[in-house]
């Protein structure tokens, strides 16, 4: 009964997951978009030019894995890119995130956690915490509690890393199960908000 939860769970996941390694403006892996206004050189009278880099994040690390640049006219006076104009477009759920802290753990999981002394069932139960609350609470987040609930995965990851070998298949699959649905929460709410903001 659990084995066949965790494969529904994944195979509700990989659609969207699917979806965004296709189209690039809906990766899996964070993006960071930064927009920088130069004097119009080549630009036709009344416009201006305006370079936009895109840095795809591995979601693990917070690396760049990849850059983009591309550089575009816009009318003058124009501070920013169409895709960056929104105070919760993707440049603030996106930003590189480090692992956080025991503190930031302990608050999020509501439950006091040192990550780096957590065992293999410890790390169980805080991933389930974790699940639940980004279940429960998702609804109402801001990009910012977004990029704190990805530090607080992050961690958990970490210590993941450490003691993968120690696992059992069962729980290596649980584990990966809820790191692949926070991601696909996490993009399902990145393609709404830049839908909603094209709207």
């Amino acid at each position: 009964m659990k084995i066949s939860r965790l494969l529904a769970l994944l195979l509700l996941a990989s659609p969207l997951a699917a979806l965004a390694q296709t189209k690039p403006t809906t990766t899996t892996t964070p993006s960071k978009t930064t927009t920088t206004t130069t004097k119009p050189t080549t630009a036709p009278a009344g416009t201006q030019q305006q370079t936009e880099v895109t840095e795809d994040l591995d979601p693990e690390t917070g690396k760049v894995i990849r850059r983009t640049t591309r550089t575009i006219n816009v009318p003058v006076g124009t501070t920013a890119s169409p895709t960056s104009t929104s105070p919760s477009s993707t440049t603030t759920m996106d930003a590189p995130v480090g692992p956080a802290t025991d503190a930031q753990v302990t608050a999020f999981l509501r439950k006091k956690t040192t990550v780096s002394t957590l065992t293999t069932t410890g790390l169980l139960s805080a991933y389930e915490l974790f699940m639940e609350r980004v279940r429960s609470d998702r609804a109402n987040w801001t990009p910012t509690n977004w990029a704190n609930a990805a530090a607080i995965m992050s961690a958990l990851n970490d210590r993941y890393q450490q003691l993968r070998s120690s696992f059992s298949l069962d729980d290596k699959l649980t584990i990966r199960s809820q790191q692949g649905e926070f991601q696909a929460l996490r993009t399902a709410k990145q393609i709404s908000t830049q839908v909603s903001d094209k709207l």
